[in-house]
């Protein structure tokens, strides 16, 4: 059930899109969304993370972290008011906190149930969205987080990808997929992707897929093996191939394994792939 939506947001083309992402879900199960952003101001500043001044502070840098607060807020507005957002509940929420912290903190404080983030890829680590900070949510999030890069307002999602190694217990992650694909209605195609390092016979792999597809009572599914020369490669040729609207994965954060659960192939892919990308961290 998702009730709950958050849309951490550093105001660009990608933050946006992800807020229209977010409607759209939230149109389809009656969810409230909180947009949130979060200014990070220089340690000692005397802030609050309400943005109260809470201790004596230079009066120059007190003026420019209020003048500051009163931009992020003016942005936040119009961030809002330049989508569509009628019928949906929508809260504006800027505080002064790390960024990472922030979002995990709003997790925990509001229960949220599904985090919507605008991601550009590799290429611009020095916004907000980027690199990092996107990366630690993916890893430390707990609930799922769905990561949107292109414009996407009415958000329909008729394939789905499911990737996994299928070796370890994904019992948590997948309850979240299944929501997923029930309030679509969509296919769910479990994929195992078949690598030179790791190779394994396909009858033994489709095997263990339909043992999966049983264990956790999936429906609308199928069965299949692909493969190709690293597991992240193979996850998008695939979902190229059968033009996939969503990847959903499971992570664990890094662990150095070379699996698919190590992390790094569902942050990698975050960053890689122009589809979006829903994962869910069973730490």
């Amino acid at each position: 059930m998702i009730k709950r939506i958050l849309v951490p947001t550093d105001f660009s083309e990608q933050a946006r899109n992800a807020f229209e992402v977010a409607i759209a879900i939230a149109r389809r199960t009656g969810a409230g969304i909180k947009v949130m952003h979060a200014v990070e101001v220089p340690y000692g500043s005397g802030f609050s993370a309400t943005g109260d001044l809470t201790m004596q502070t230079d009066s120059m840098e007190h003026v420019y972290v209020l003048q500051l607060l009163e931009k992020t807020k003016a942005d936040m507005a119009r961030l809002v008011n330049s989508v569509d957002h009628a019928g949906v509940d929508v809260v504006q929420q800027v505080d002064v906190n790390r960024p990472i912290n922030q979002i995990k903190r709003t997790i925990k404080e509001d229960g949220v149930d599904l985090v919507v983030m605008g991601s550009k890829g590799s290429s611009g680590l020095d916004e907000f969205l980027i690199g990092s900070n996107t990366e630690k949510v993916v890893r430390t999030a707990s609930c799922p987080v769905l990561t949107v890069k292109q414009r996407n307002p009415e958000f329909t999602v008729n394939e789905i990808v499911l990737a996994s190694d299928f070796k370890r217990e994904i019992r948590h992650a997948v309850e979240h997929f299944k929501t997923f694909q029930a309030l679509f209605g969509a296919r769910m195609h479990l994929v195992y992707i078949n690598t030179p390092g790791a190779f394994e016979s396909s009858s033994n792999i489709s095997q263990k897929l339909e043992h999966t597809a049983q264990k956790y009572g999936l429906q609308n599914y199928t069965i299949n093996v692909y493969n190709d020369v690293m597991e992240e490669d193979g996850i998008l040729h695939f979902a190229e191939d059968i033009r996939a609207d969503l990847i959903m994965m499971a992570t664990h954060g890094r662990t150095g394994l070379s699996h698919l659960l190590s992390g790094s192939i569902a942050e990698d892919l975050v960053n890689h792939t122009n589809i979006p990308v829903l994962t869910f961290s069973l730490k």
